[in-house]
């Protein structure tokens, strides 16, 4: 995995990281890890693919990450 996918996965503002076959999924709530949900859809594209689910109401709470 590159440094950023990397970042991503190891980052605190994450409460659960759950590894997959293809990739990880991010966990969590709050300002924080919107910001953190936001940043792994900007930085999406030549290495992964990034699929966020939202709380239902105005956050994320989790973000699929697919590498390519």
């Amino acid at each position: 995995m590159g440094r950023l996918l990397d970042a991503l996965r190891n980052d605190p503002r994450a409460s659960g990281v759950e590894v997959t076959n293809d990739g990880f999924v991010l966990s969590g709530s709050g300002e924080a890890f919107d910001e953190l949900a936001r940043e792994a859809l900007e930085n999406a594209g030549k290495d992964f693919v990034a699929l966020p689910t939202s709380d239902g109401g105005v956050g994320y709470s989790r973000v699929v990450i697919i590498t390519i």
